[in-house]
This record gives structure tokens, sequence and C-alpha cells, in this order.
């Protein structure tokens, strides 16, 4: 019985397809303890953190993509396994060095720091993992495997989740221990991943030192500037689907320290109940959806995928909106408006994560269907680097309108996402064609 799928990839891609499997098993593991909302809750019941304080935790994911410009940059034209290698064992020593954050005021500022430095080198893995399934794995099924990967990866950060959730329960002093246990299986999980090959590698350095030109050493600082500034100029489709996703991501973006506040805040609930509402959720629904989201993404195209997707996730908008409208109104004082009002939080959740399943594919993906092989790495960090700037101030836009003007953060981000429907579907006239032919390299 061929669970992982192993025999549904193609002969050449299966060694590494299997190195990579058994990377995302010990990889989801360690990833659960932070990625997500995980580290919001743990900021607001360990550390007492207020609103402003759980959205700078929020907001983290989003400040270290602005680095995806410098790691796009940095990885063209450099070996990536090495590279993944040392970003990633950066994040996992931060991540293990948690345990030593002290239990007092400060102590969340100095956790927020570390969270935010561990996602740093998290957003440098995820850019140049990009680039080796881009090697390792065939355009026309890349969508399935990656789907199949990170199905792996969710389904053991889920367990993780939950497990912790409970621990943090019996005493929320247990982050000294959890945190370097975190560490020690990330390790394993960085020494796994050191067998893979990277398939065609050594040719496409050769070209991209063959085009070089050796006598352009202006600023190195401007540089990535300089790449990410010449894509959307020289590539007005990408740019569109780039203004397509600002205004989805930051739709989204802004809702998230709000839900977050309204679980743990207004309806009271503890770190199992939170984790499990807040992130459980959501993640259970992305893994189920990632492989009905892989089949449509290789079918109909990024462009198409993202039409869909974006009306999904504006779905958890208007459902999460509804939840507050009903906690603003009637409060939570009794039996009723209680449970009505979890109901419509639960459902923004579930919103959520069906539109993460589909942007668990479409964000590590998405920008190959634009992108010329020895440009890859730039079209990525251009994607995440625009990801960070939104996440600069989407945050906390979404938290200072909620905390003065209520609904008004949920009406906001509700315009936002239907400009973003409207934008991709204009892309998907203009394309014509079921599926813009991919220029990445196939195996």
């Amino acid at each position: 019985m061929d669970i992982l799928g192993i025999q549904r990839v193609p002969h050449m891609a299966r060694r590494n397809y299997i190195v990579e499997m058994q990377h995302m098993f010990l990889w989801g593991i360690f990833a659960g303890m932070f990625e997500g909302s995980v580290s919001s809750i743990v900021a607001a019941k360990t550390f007492n953190a207020g609103p402003w304080l759980i959205t700078i935790v929020v907001a983290t994911p989003m400040f270290s993509n602005l680095m995806g410009l410098v790691w796009g940059t940095l990885a063209t034209g450099r070996r990536k396994l090495p590279l993944f290698m040392v970003l990633a064992t950066a994040c996992v020593a931060m991540i293990g060095s948690i345990a030593l954050t002290p239990d007092i005021r400060i102590g969340g500022w100095i956790f927020a720091g570390q969270i935010l430095l561990a996602r740093v080198m998290l957003s440098g893995c995820m850019t140049v993992r990009a680039s080796l399934w881009k090697h390792n794995y065939p355009a026309v099924q890349r969508g399935r495997i990656i789907a199949r990967l990170q199905t792996v990866r969710f389904s053991l950060a889920i367990a993780t989740v939950t497990c912790v959730s409970l621990l943090f329960d019996l005493s929320p002093a247990v982050y000294i221990y959890t945190y370097p246990v975190a560490g020690l299986i990330g390790g394993a999980a960085v020494l796994a991943v050191r067998r893979l090959r990277v398939r065609g590698e050594p040719a496409e350095l050769k070209a991209i030192a063959r085009q070089a030109d050796r006598g352009a050493s202006s600023s190195r600082l401007l540089a990535p500037l300089s790449a990410m500034i010449s894509v959307l100029r020289n590539d007005p489709t990408f740019a569109r689907y780039c203004l397509a996703m600002m205004l989805l991501g930051i739709a989204n973006m802004m809702i998230i320290p709000v839900m977050t506040i309204i679980i743990t805040r207004q309806l009271s609930m503890n770190y199992y109940h939170s984790c499990n509402l807040m992130e459980v959720l959501p993640r259970v629904l992305m893994m189920g959806s990632l492989i009905p989201w892989a089949n449509l993404f290789d079918r109909v195209g990024v462009v198409r995928f993202r039409v869909l997707n974006a009306c999904v996730w504006t779905s958890a908008t208007v459902t999460g909106g509804i939840g507050a409208w009903i906690i603003a109104t009637w409060g939570i004082d009794s039996v009723a408006p209680f449970a009505v009002a979890v109901t419509f939080v639960a459902l923004s959740r579930i919103g959520e994560g069906l539109g993460r399943g589909g942007g668990a594919i479409a964000w590590n993906l998405g920008h190959l269907h634009f992108a010329e092989p020895a440009k890859a790495e730039v079209y990525m960090g251009t994607h995440v680097f625009l990801t960070g700037l939104r996440g600069m101030a989407a945050p906390f836009l979404g938290t200072y309108l909620y905390i003065h003007h209520g609904l008004a953060a949920f009406v906001v981000a509700l315009i936002l996402a239907i400009g973003s429907v409207w934008v991709f579907v204009n892309l998907a006239r203009r394309e014509g064609s079921p599926q813009r032919p991919n220029r990445s390299i196939d195996v």
C-alpha cells in the first residue's frame, strides 16, 4: 500500500522524494512548535502579552519575509542545499534558545525577538526549498508531489500543537523543556536532508556564471532591490499578480491578530481550546484540502487557481466579522450568544484553513508560472519580500481598527479581499488559455 505516493513519483525523482519525506516527518514536529498562530497564543497566555505584543508576534512571519528578496538574490548562482542547511540550523538554534527566556515582563519581548529571528531564517529556507523543488520535480506533477510532502509536514505539526497545548495548560513554564526538545528534533531534520541531490544545478550554475556581468559590481546592498524592480517592470503580468496577492494578503493579515485577540481575550479560552480553534482546526482542513487543491493547481494553472482560493479566504473574513458582531452586540454572558459567536469564529477558521491549503501550494509554486529558470529565485524573493512588506502594516492596521473602531477592521479587510478577486479574475481572462506554459526546469 503506497500511502506516501512513492510509486507515483517519476523514477528519477524518487530518491529525492524519499529523502525529503524523511526530512518532513521531523521538520513538521519542529515547525509545529512556532509556526502559524501557536507563538501568538504562547505570548498571550505564558508571557501575558497585550494586544500590541500579540500583534507583533503574529506579524513576525510577515516581517521575516522582507528578507525574501535578499535570500532570493543570495541563492542565485549558489549551491542550494548547503545554503538551506545553514539557514535551517540557525532557525533550529534560535528556537532552542527560547528555553533561556525569563518568565518576566520583558520576557514576552525577548520571546518575540527570538521568534522573529527564527522566522527570518525560516523564510530563507522556504525560498531555497522552492528552488530545490524546481530542480528535483517535474512541473506537470510538482503540485501533487509538494502536496504530499506538505501533508506529512502539517500532519506532524497538528499532532505537535495538540500535545504541546495540553502540556502548557498543565504549566505555562513548560516552555523551558518543550523548545529545547523541538530544537533537537529540528537538528535531526537538518541532518536528514543532507543526502538530497539537486538535479541540473551544476549546469545552471555554469550558465548563470557565464551570463553574469563581471563589470557590474555596483552597490551590492541595492542589488536585490534592483532585481525586484527589474522583474516587476519587465513582467507586467507578474506585477499584476503581485498586486492581487498584496490586496488578498493585507486582508488576511489584518484579521489574524484580531482573531487571536477574540479567542484568547474576549472568549477567554485556555491553551488547548485556543490552539485547537486558532491553529489545529485550520491546519487539519489545510492538510485535508492539499491534494484537491494540488489537482486543481496542476489542471488550471496558478491564476485561475487563485480566483477560487481568494474567494475561499474572503469567506473567512465574512464569517469572522459576523462572529465579532455577535460578541459586540449580544455579549457572551449567556450560553446562546456564546455558542453562536464560537460557531461563526469556527467557520472563519474553517475558511482560513481551506484558504491555507490552496495557499500552501500556490505560495511556494505560483512564481514558477512566470519565472524563467535562471530567475526563479529572484521571482520567489520578490514574492516573499512583498509578502513581508504588507506584513509590516497589515496586522497593526487590523489591531488598531478593531481596538478603536470595532467591526471596521472586517469591513476594510472585506473590501481589499474583493479587490483581489477582481484582479485575479481579470488576469485569468487575459491569459485566455487554461494554463500558461511553465518555464521552470523539468525533470
